[in-house]
């Protein structure tokens, strides 16, 4: 079951992951500006936020089996139009529903992996699934990249769709829910997502825990949303790279964050296995490593050779990714389990914001440079300087078993 969703997270990033290497011929061929294309990959974003918060209203009832194939082939569906009409305004109109369909896709993905795994094992799986991000920049971005320049920039849309028809034909036989997604009510005699103690969504929404949470979700989003809309142009139009090289190293910060993804999460699986808090395990150590990606992605326009300027963006983009392997374990951690897909639902809806504006903030900021070199040294100082503050704010919140206590004592 994690490997079918973490099938899921690979499908739905890949269609992020288009953006980004149609980027230069869809600029040109379309002529827009580097505002508007960023944008366009925010675009994806808008929707999003809404749509999670609506389906947190309903994700404790609804069956994750079901809505997750729903979801699946509905944005994979936005993904086809591009084939036949390749203009901005389609382009447009389906990255907003792209996002529509995927806003809700993540929390209920987490919420069914979580539900396979119990509290001190879940760093790993949670890592699993975040690493769809990477895997998909990795593996598949270089041979997307050939067909893209094979085919032409439609083509690539209409793989990424057609993939997501065929896993969610996959999910529809084999899905379910795991052990870990019930609890039982003995003076009841009932069991389900719905029994067990339930608390104030309020009460949970206002733990420091769940707010340094969604700023942890929300500062990397941010840098995310940048690598997968810009980087490749980065790479080509800064670093002087060809547009298949480009392709190829588009992948190349995902190893790091694969590195720190697994390394983050199997070492704060170990520790609280050995009774160490999560304060430490999930809270300082995520603080941490946000800190230390910020640090390095303000470096770059310090650095005067293109490996140095290659070396910090994998080093910073894969330190920032690894907060997501404790801090969506930490949110599910405080909450009961019948509230748990709901409260997953509403902490990634708001930290997806994060990953709404930045693209087109980069791209205002590229079109105010006087070249693109000073242009991408502001977007990546800015963003260092945002997710270190992200960075310390997280790691002085977030204590999910002091946070956890509050919750269950207003628990009925």
């Amino acid at each position: 079951m994690a490997g079918l969703l973490f099938g899921f997270t690979l499908v739905a990033y890949l269609d992020k992951v288009v953006l980004g290497l149609v980027a230069q011929p869809v600029i040109h061929e379309l002529h827009l500006s580097s505002t508007q294309f960023g944008f366009i990959g925010t675009a994806a974003g808008l929707l999003g936020p809404p749509a999670a918060l609506l389906y947190s209203f309903v994700a404790d009832r609804l069956p994750t089996r079901a809505a997750l194939c729903v979801l699946a082939v509905l944005w994979s569906l936005t993904q086809l139009p591009l084939y036949f009409a390749g203009s901005a305004t389609v382009l447009l109109a389906t990255r907003f529903a792209l996002g529509a369909g995927e806003g809700p896709g993540f929390p209920a993905a987490h919420t069914t992996l979580y539900t396979w795994f119990p509290n001190e094992r879940r760093g790993l799986p949670a890592a699993l699934l975040t690493s769809g991000a990477s895997v998909s920049k990795l593996a598949l971005a270089p041979l997307l990249t050939v067909v893209i320049i094979a085919f032409g920039w439609q083509t690539g849309f209409l793989v990424v769709g057609l993939a997501g028809l065929v896993w969610a034909a996959v999910w529809a036989l084999a899905g379910r829910r795991g052990p870990y997604g019930h609890e039982v009510t003995h003076r009841q005699g009932a069991a389900g997502p719905l029994a067990g103690p339930r608390a104030p969504l309020r009460t949970i929404l206002l733990t420091r825990t769940f707010i340094g949470s969604v700023i942890g979700l929300f500062v990397s989003n941010m840098l995310i949303a940048v690598v997968l809309t810009w980087l490749p142009s980065y790479f080509q139009t800064t670093l002087g790279f060809s547009e298949a090289t480009a392709g190829s190293l588009f992948g190349l910060p995902n190893v790091a964050g694969l590195v720190f993804l697994f390394g983050l999460g199997w070492w704060s699986d170990r520790r609280l296995r050995r009774g160490t808090p999560s304060r430490g395990s999930r809270g300082l150590a995520g603080g941490a490593v946000l800190l230390a990606g910020g640090v390095l992605l303000a470096l770059i326009p310090l650095s005067d050779t293109v490996p140095m300027a290659l070396l910090l963006v994998v080093l910073g983009y894969g330190l920032t990714l690894a907060i997501q392997s404790v801090a969506n374990p930490a949110a599910a951690e405080i909450a009961p389990v019948g509230q748990r897909a709901r409260v997953l639902a509403v902490a990634l809806a708001f930290g997806a914001v994060g990953g709404i504006l930045s693209p087109w903030l980069s791209g205002v900021v590229l079109d105010a440079a006087k070249t693109p070199a000073e242009g991408y040294s502001h977007a990546f100082l800015l963003l260092g300087v945002v997710i270190s503050a992200g960075g310390l704010l997280y790691g002085f919140l977030v204590d999910p078993d002091r946070d956890r206590q509050r919750v269950m004592a207003a628990a009925t």
